[in-house]
């Protein structure tokens, strides 16, 4: 084989194994095609660190992407972001960021608390005697991540006879449930 072939053999083949895995490469950086630009979770849902929850389908080189916080105040925990101190986001926006390769994209999560507390027992009736202060905890104990109050009216109790009453229970963020109760005051 003569040297002119040689060469004209060679530099082709050098090329295209240069080119090759830089080729390779561009499919594993850049910027990351999102599903949405604000993602929004309910208060306690995990917030997973998993790119493929945040990209678009069919996207390529997810194995190679990492999601890192660039609000302050959280901290990764397994696979998840929390608030710090908590085991959970608190409400609020967080911005994140996809990492792939050199390139940043970024996105935001938005916790928000859009359900009312739970109501662990249902009252429909219950007796009481005049003055007595009636402890709606009890009467109607109820959960919510972001805490608990109840409304009442204050004077129930005040004279005897059947009230129709409505116990509202409400968490921090105004998600409230209403729960009617007859109260049988007695002497």
């Amino acid at each position: 084989m003569k040297q002119s072939n040689i060469i004209q053999i060679t530099v082709p083949l050098l090329l295209a194994l240069f080119l090759l895995p830089l080729a390779g490469l561009a499919g594993c950086s850049g910027e990351v095609a999102l599903r949405k630009h604000t993602f929004t979770i309910e208060l306690g849902q995990d917030v997973y660190a998993n790119p493929a929850l945040y990209a678009e389908s069919g996207q390529q080189g997810l194995e190679h992407m990492t999601v890192s916080p660039i609000s302050t105040g959280i901290a990764r925990k397994d696979n998840r972001f929390i608030s710090r101190g908590y085991d959970y986001l608190l409400v609020g926006e967080y911005d994140f960021v996809i990492e792939n390769g050199g390139t940043s994209t970024p996105f935001r999560i938005k916790i928000k608390d859009t359900r009312p507390p739970t109501v662990i027992s249902e009252v429909t009736e219950m007796d009481a005697t005049v003055g007595e202060r009636i402890d709606w905890v009890s009467v109607f104990p109820a959960t919510d991540i972001s805490g608990v109050s109840y409304e009442a009216p204050f004077d129930t109790t005040a004279t005897p006879g059947d009230h129709d009453v409505t116990v509202k229970i409400s968490d921090r963020f105004g998600n409230a449930v209403e729960k009617p109760v007859k109260v049988k005051v007695s002497e």
